[in-house]
């Protein structure tokens, strides 16, 4: 796989390695543990967030592949409910081995409640995310207009080589050596 191809998909994972991080480092500063269900519910609401603004152009690929289809609207709720139980538990998992290290290491306290100075655990994410997701989409969309001008060059050429002559009376090449066509008896 090429590394153009590899990097709409890396930005598309930034946003969600951003998330883990954020649930890491508040597990490592002993911050609230009620941090774990907002990060998971603004994960969630930042990917409806991220599919409605900028999808991904390969999230619908039969609208790709078939052109002429009915384009059918994406469902940007597809799935939340299923993401965000797997945040929890994934973002729940994170911050607790993060803390259980962080206390092999220094005397552990959590606070009791959620502070103003946590919201940065949220922001910072959010808009990391977002920022990740839409140059991913332009690079994407650029990427895949791109093969499309390709494709549609290439099946041109392929349709004039055929309709301009037939590739027997062409000369070619073995092993560097041109060989011309043999001439039809009957133009003889």
């Amino acid at each position: 796989m090429p590394t153009s191809f590899l990097v709409p998909i890396l930005l598309r994972l930034a946003g969600p390695i951003s998330f883990l991080v954020a649930a890491i480092v508040a597990g490592v500063m002993n911050r609230s543990v009620l941090l774990i269900p907002l990060l998971t519910l603004v994960a969630t609401l930042t990917t409806i967030l991220i599919r409605k603004v900028s999808p991904s152009p390969v999230t619908d690929l039969q609208s790709v592949l078939s052109p002429d289809a009915p384009p059918n609207p994406p469902n940007i709720f597809r799935g939340v409910g299923r993401r965000f139980a797997i945040g929890l538990v994934g973002y729940g998992l994170a911050f607790g081995l993060a803390a259980w290290i962080a206390a092999v290491f220094k005397t552990t306290e959590f606070e009791p409640q959620l502070m103003v100075s946590d919201t940065v655990y949220l922001i910072v994410p959010t808009i990391l995310a977002v920022m990740c997701a839409w140059v991913s989409a332009r690079i994407g969309m650029s990427q895949m207009a791109g093969m499309m001008g390709q494709m549609q060059e290439m099946m041109a050429q392929m349709q004039a080589a055929q309709n301009g002559h037939n590739a027997e009376d062409d000369a070619f090449t073995v092993d560097g050596e041109v060989i011309d066509p043999e001439p039809d008896p009957k133009d003889l």
